[in-house]
This record gives C-alpha cells, structure tokens and sequence, in this order.
C-alpha cells in the first residue's frame, strides 16, 4: 500500500468516525478528531468538510460556509464540499437536503457483522438532517 492509499483509507475512517460522534451528539469528540485531522492533513478536503458540517450542526452557518468553501477551494471535484456549500447557500434549504459527510459505504461487506454495521452508518447519514 503505498502513502496516497494509506491516506485515503485513513481519512475515509476519520470521516465515518466523526459523521458517526455527530449523529450520537458526541460534538466535542467530533470537533478534536477535526482539528487533529486538520493539523494532520492540511491540504486534504475532508477535514475542511466535516468543520463545515460541525459548525452547521452548531448553527454557525457563516463559518460552516467558510469550510465548505476552503474544501472546495482545496479540491473543486470533492463533491461533498458542492453538496453542502450548496445547501447551506441555497435560501430555505436547511432541513431539505441531506448532508454530505463524504463517505461512499460498499455493499459487498465481507462478514454479515461488518455488514451491518456498514448499512447502519449508510442509513444514518442518509437521514442526517439539520
């Protein structure tokens, strides 16, 4: 495995971490898994992202439009970034539109225990609201 893929599984496992502390309103645990993420990997995204998203859930949405914007500025084909910066611009929006943590779940789980739990994080976040 080399350093761009090991990255990359390691941000989509921040991201599902923290998409799952904020769905249990574990928001401080959230919010040091971001800044950690952030000192991490500067020029990623996803951190910029899921600052975005804790600020909307924290009803800030001017600095949540802020991250959106430095998420997409990073990387203008990270669609989550689009997503939510959309939906936080678009005037009464808020609460119509899922959120978009950034995190694609396989169906193909290799043990019907992983594949639960998968399906469970997929439902969550598909039913995220704000």
């Amino acid at each position: 495995m080399n350093k761009n893929e090991m990255k990359s599984d390691k941000l989509k496992n921040i991201v599902s971490d923290v998409a799952e502390k904020i769905h249990n309103h574990e928001l401080e645990e959230s919010y040091k898994i971001i800044i950690n993420a952030l000192s991490e990997y500067p020029d990623a995204p996803e951190p910029h992202n899921l600052l975005g998203l804790w600020n909307e859930f924290n009803k800030n949405y001017d600095l949540a439009r802020k991250h959106y914007r430095a998420a997409y500025a990073l990387d203008p084909t990270y669609r989550p970034a689009s997503i939510n910066l959309e939906r936080v611009c678009t005037m009464f929006s808020r609460g119509n539109m899922p959120v978009d943590f950034g995190v694609e779940f396989e169906n193909n789980a290799k043990d019907s225990g992983n594949s639960k739990n998968i399906n469970k994080k997929k439902e969550m976040i598909e039913n995220a609201k704000l």
